[in-house]
């Protein structure tokens, strides 16, 4: 359906030219925004599509129209930078993958990209955001202020709505930056309303037309009603007399008595058809459960029914949202019964097709909130691989409402989306519910049962220290055997992962290609073996295999334009160790920068590639002789691998490697005597708060003893107080 989203209404021969609006919309592009905002059925998608296909426009143009999934951030910048890259503007050899490393940064990375492109073109730019009212969330309305404020010279934005949206109108208009053409301006007048009867061959006294104009106050929609409505009445005249009532009643009234007039076959298609944003013959084949959706969609067209064509090849279709909304009214008053059943269907035909969001939307109106679950748990690993978290997060908000709530389905979505997003409480929540269940059945995303989610969560993400990770994922590929499977190559990433830190090089480098060549697994997953992979290689010796597996890992980045992600940083931290063994210690420092920034973005997340970082980052640090920030570096990873007692043994103889390599490095300063013992343990004491009674009483001394020995601990340093002590043992790795 994206590219039903990227194409404006075909122009059709039966719309009224709109003269007046037409004149004045060309003349928008003297100013940075226009504002087309009215209720439905004023023909403001219609009048955009007339002038775009007039002569006397020639503006590159991006058009996008928007629905209730572009309230997702990552989906909302996807469209409208994938709606510019047709134009022209070049923004990334993969849009949905830059967008989705970006998302936690779409401010400061994305955005800017998108408005350099944007003003790199050589010629002007319109944009067009149909059905901008979809468009609700906080987030997407503050980017695109942040957009509307930063829009280049050359470009120019079209907003469609029915309402207001939230930015800063008033301080446009007072700038003279805003053009606004609203239900005033679209109401016909009485010319037009005249041609319009007149080309359905209506004829209509002048008294006649006057008092249609007067009770529909000029709006389209209710014009074009009426028309239908009066075409082949003997006296339309008289018709005109006996209605009455505001636009939506006169809609109401007027589109029943056009449904009322149509074929059964017609009238059955149009009824079941409204529950849904966009179909096409197939769907409503399936929903029907005829052979003639194709021809009625003929038909309709032919008769010019309030049906909306989406792409230049017409296999997809919507109504006017004003049908739409009173066909639904008559569905729900003629069939209620049949109301939850079309919603199924519906959900089943969409599904089967591969259009998850609106498969999860109608299984929710059906009142099937299990397969929702099921849906949502056997898509999430798909639509969050592709940036779009906020969308899984928003079907788990409204399953969290439904019955569904406590199935295993929902649950395991829920851990995975609490450990991916560092939430490890509710993570630990959820497993421990997980733990309980019993069966073995596997679930939709293609895992084998609900002890294989805990044991891959577990053995993956680590937080439970270095034993408890290697027994999970000894587990999850216990369980996970198919190799055709996502979750075969996550098994064999968490596994590879657990042997590489518990010092198993030989075990980590057996399992890690079954992540890192894997076809079925996601990106992240590929990426996390190939790095591990290549640290692996690395302290085995293997110097070009390990620079050959960074290199891969960094390809799959590239391939994804997945630069901001912070999933993605041990990818750096292998690139940068494998350009420093090949002497390209400035560009390993770039590399390893980028990285160390990517980790601290999401600070919850699994401790161990911002482990793996800083010690490499570290050791490069050293050979850099940047010693001051090889200092920093390793005096922030050491608490993090001490903080578990077990099975640390060889983090911790890394690290101490590292230390003792930065120790080598500033042995060429100033030689400092050596610390006794007791003088250790008081310097250590001093980068507390405590006084010289209190450690003195602490270590079973006199205060007279400490005093001497911190006398002495002075002389050895060179210091000349507490705090310079203090500094100088840190330097020198003696505290």
């Amino acid at each position: 359906m994206l590219e039903a989203k990227l194409r404006p209404p075909p122009p059709r021969s039966e719309w009224l030219a709109r003269t007046r609006l037409l004149e004045e919309l060309q003349h928008s592009t003297e100013r940075p925004v226009t504002l087309i905002a009215a209720p439905a059925g004023y023909g403001k998608t219609t009048v955009v599509a007339q002038w775009l296909a007039s002569a006397s426009h020639s503006t590159t143009v991006a058009w996008v129209s928007l629905d209730t999934a572009d309230n997702d951030p990552v989906r909302l910048w996807t469209d409208i930078a994938t709606g510019l890259d047709r134009s022209g503007c070049s923004i990334a050899r993969d849009i949905a993958g830059f967008i989705a490393a970006g998302s936690h940064e779409m401010l400061t990375a994305v955005l800017p990209k998108i408005v350099d492109a944007v003003a790199a073109l050589p010629a002007e730019i319109m944009l067009v955001l149909d059905d901008f009212d979809n468009v609700r969330s906080a987030r997407c309305n503050d980017q695109i202020e942040f957009f509307v404020k930063h829009l280049p010279e050359n470009a120019h934005l079209v907003l469609i709505t029915r309402a207001d949206p939230v930015l800063r109108l008033g301080r446009m208009r007072a700038a003279g930056q805003l053009l606004e053409i609203r239900a005033d301006d679209l109401a016909f007048n009485v010319q037009e309303a005249s041609s319009l009867l007149a080309a359905d061959g209506i004829e209509l006294s002048s008294d006649a037309v006057w008092e249609l104009m007067r009770r529909t106050e000029g709006w389209p929609a209710g014009l074009y009603l009426a028309a239908l409505s009066l075409a082949g009445r003997s006296d339309p005249n008289e018709f005109v007399r006996h209605f009455s009532g505001n636009n939506r009643f006169i809609g109401d009234y007027l589109t029943e008595e056009v449904l009322s007039r149509q074929s059964d076959d017609v009238h059955k298609f149009i009824l079941a058809m409204s529950i849904v944003d966009r179909f096409s013959a197939a769907l409503g084949d399936y929903m029907t459960g005829g052979h003639q959706s194709a021809s009625i969609l003929r038909e309709l067209q032919h008769t010019n029914l309030f049906l909306i064509p989406l792409d230049a090849e017409e296999r997809w279709f919507r109504f006017h949202n004003l049908f739409g909304a009173v066909a639904r009214s008559a569905l729900e008053t003629e069939h209620p019964d049949r109301v939850a059943m079309l919603h199924a269907r519906a959900a089943d035909w969409l599904s089967d097709h591969g259009y998850v969001d609106a498969a999860v939307e109608h299984a929710l109106a059906a009142g099937n909130a299990d397969h929702a679950a099921s849906l949502v748990q056997a898509s999430w690993m798909r639509y969050f691989d592709a940036g779009l978290g906020t969308t899984v997060s928003g079907w788990l908000r409204a399953l969290g409402t439904s019955p569904a709530a406590r199935n295993t389905t929902t649950v395991v979505t829920t851990a995975w989306m609490a450990a991916l997003t560092g939430e490890k409480e509710e993570m630990d929540r959820r497993l421990a519910e997980l733990s309980t269940v019993s069966d073995d059945i596997p679930l939709p995303d293609g895992t084998k049962s609900a002890e294989s989610v805990v044991a891959l969560i577990r053995g993956l993400f680590g937080f439970g220290g270095p034993v408890d990770m290697l027994t999970y994922a000894q587990r999850a590929a216990e369980l996970e055997t198919d190799g055709n499977t996502t979750w075969y190559a996550a098994a064999r990433a968490a596994l590879g992962h657990a042997n590489y830190v518990a010092g198993h090089l030989n075990a980590a480098a057996s399992v890690l290609p079954g992540a890192a060549y894997s076809e079925a697994a996601p990106a992240l997953i590929r990426i996390l073996g190939f790095a591990t992979l290549s640290l692996t290689q690395a302290e085995l010796g293997q110097v070009e295999r390990s620079c050959s597996s960074a290199e891969g890992a960094m390809e799959l980045v590239e391939a994804r334009s997945l630069h901001a992600l912070p999933a993605v940083s041990l990818a750096f931290t292998a690139f940068g160790q494998s350009q420093a063994a090949a002497g390209n210690v400035e560009k390993a420092m770039v590399a390893l920068e980028h990285g160390l920034n990517l980790r601290r973005k999401v600070p919850g997340h699994s401790p161990w590639p911002t482990v793996h970082h800083l010690l490499v980052m570290g050791r490069i640090a050293i050979t850099s002789g940047d010693l001051p920030l090889a200092h920093q570096l390793l005096d922030e990873v050491a608490p993090m691998i001490r903080q578990y007692q077990e099975g640390m043994a060889p983090m911790i103889a890394r690290l101490e490697e590292a230390q003792k390599s930065l120790r080598e490095g500033q042995s060429g300063g100033p030689h400092l005597e050596s610390l006794t013992a007791r003088e250790t343990d008081i310097l250590r004491r001093f980068a507390g708060s405590l006084s010289l009674g209190q450690i003195a009483s602490e270590l079973y001394l006199s205060p007279n003893t400490v005093k001497t020995h911190t006398t002495s601990l002075y002389r050895k340093l060179g210091a000349r107080s507490r705090t310079e002590a203090v500094k100088i043992g840190r330097e020198h790795l003696l505290i």
